[in-house]
């Protein structure tokens, strides 16, 4: 009796709905090989080192869990120490905010056990033949053919990929994505209590969020961190501004909102996240491309949380056991 190879997988995207599909489809008995066009995972469940060692959560902030699938992995992700509960003065809706630790990239890390992920690889074309579907990545200039496709990837960079789709395009069309620009300081002295306010949600003007580092769980003591978040308005308007720019004007906008001065700052650094805040979800939890062979998913499928992304991974997955069963 000769035994029929299981179906190759290829996975596009190392965030957490990339790794979730992944992930999946590993203890199913699959064995997917998943791209990414950087050397780290999380997407932008990201962690940024600076100098002398210095770590900003410069991506998403927190996670939040609502449904089981999910609830169940950050017990898992808490228990194995990956992640923690942090405690925020605004924390006033009862549910539990969770960090990766010691940075929040570590939340994704349960998640990667045992996959085989290759950094690095920027899909640059998908090409149906006759033997699948056909992989070409930039610099690296390999090629690979896969039976099914999940591209785990923005929506934008899923329709740049799908442009011989039209009815993908006109999904993909409908979600909306709102840019970010994040900006990492690191002060010489800590700021004196009550001339910041407090971490959490900002109202009104260009910041929308802010972060101290120091006050999340298992961060070295390090100098006094901040991460600032601009608003998308405030991103979308400012997008292609260089990055000493932004970080400038922020900067100028944090003095405003402070009481007092600040301390002399040992380190700042601007980042634009391109695709940041889902605004308009796709409204399901992933795009079927091509009859199960080709797929798309990703937090821009349910909306803005983590939970979305992990949520659209898992589903991405189920819809590749249901057709190989």
């Amino acid at each position: 009796m000769v035994s029929t190879p299981a179906p190759t997988v290829a996975v596009i995207g190392a965030g957490i709905a990339g790794l979730a599909c992944a992930s999946r489809l590993a203890a199913a008995g699959m064995t997917p090989v998943v791209f990414d066009k950087s050397r780290g995972l999380g997407g932008r469940i990201a962690t940024r080192r600076g100098p002398d060692g210095l770590t900003f959560d410069h991506g998403a902030q927190f996670a939040t869990a609502r449904g089981p699938a999910f609830s169940a992995y950050m017990r898992g992700a808490v228990a194995g120490g990956a992640a923690a509960d942090w405690d925020l003065p605004d924390a006033t809706r009862g549910e539990r905010r969770y960090v990766g630790t010691p940075g929040m990239s570590s939340l994704v890390r349960p998640l990667a056990e045992g996959l085989e992920i290759r950094g690095q690889h920027t899909l640059t074309k998908i090409e149906r033949t006759q033997d699948g579907w056909q992989l070409a990545f930039a610099l690296v200039g390999e090629t690979m053919v896969a039976d099914r496709v999940a591209l785990c990837l923005p929506a934008p960079q899923v329709a740049a990929l799908t442009q011989d789709f039209p009815q993908a395009a006109a999904a993909l069309a409908s979600v909306d994505i709102a840019p970010c620009w994040a900006v990492m300081i690191a002060f010489e002295d800590p700021p004196l209590p009550g001339t910041l306010p407090d971490a959490g949600p900002q109202a009104g003007g260009p910041i929308a969020w802010m972060a101290t580092e120091g006050t999340k769980p298992a961060r070295d003591a390090g100098p006094a961190r901040l991460v600032l978040h601009a608003s998308p308005g405030w991103s979308r308007a400012n997008l292609e501004r260089p990055a000493e720019d932004a970080a400038r004007l922020l900067l100028d906008a944090l003095k405003g909102l402070s009481k007092g001065p600040l301390p002399a700052i040992s380190h700042v650094a601007a980042h634009r996240w391109r695709y940041a805040k889902t605004q308009v979800p796709l409204g399901r939890p992933f795009l079927d491309i091509a009859d199960g062979m080709l797929l798309a998913g990703g937090d821009w499928c349910l909306g803005a949380r983590v939970e979305c992304g992990f949520d659209s991974g898992v589903s991405l997955a189920d819809r590749i056991l249901r057709d190989i069963g």
